[in-house]
């Protein structure tokens, strides 16, 4: 309160919305899961002498997380459900990539240390466009509405 005039200051308070916190936090698993995974393949790939290979490697590792990176943000405009998958996958993603990626590392006598490092990412790009594709078949994009599934066996 202003002792001279008696007027009230008001601030503004902006909360940060559910949806909000999911997205930061799937940023967040995201940031962390590629780090770590860049990290760890530098630390398994420290004797190779090859500055080509590692250059190739690098882009390979990162790559699913720059296309998860690019989905975040062009999920804003989703459904919430949708949105809240989406951000479930990329922490599964984030999080199992580098938890697969940290075996290696500790697995010292693996004869093909190189080999998790070119399926991890097949197979995150797979997930990611497995699971971007469902999201919008069945959340009724490209179709007349959302597609529900019958299981009970009647027409």
């Amino acid at each position: 309160m202003n002792r001279e005039t008696g007027d009230h200051v008001a601030l503004a308070v902006e909360l940060e919305s559910p949806m909000d916190r999911r997205r930061n936090s799937a940023l967040m698993s995201l940031l962390v899961g590629a780090a770590a995974s860049l990290g760890l393949m530098f630390w398994t790939g420290h004797r190779n002498s090859s500055l080509l290979l590692m250059l190739l490697f690098t882009v390979w590792v990162a790559s699913p997380f720059a296309a998860m990176a690019f989905v975040l943000g062009r999920s804003r405009g989703w459904p919430s459900a949708r949105q809240n998958l989406t951000y479930n996958h990329v922490q599964i993603i984030s999080l199992g990539s580098t938890f697969i990626y940290l075996t290696v590392v500790n697995i010292r006598h693996l004869s093909k240390p190189a080999g998790p490092f070119l399926v991890v990412p097949a197979a995150s790009w797979l997930l990611l466009a497995l699971w971007v594709w469902m999201g919008g078949y069945f959340h009724g994009e490209g179709n007349q509405g959302p597609t529900t599934l019958d299981l009970s066996g009647k027409k």
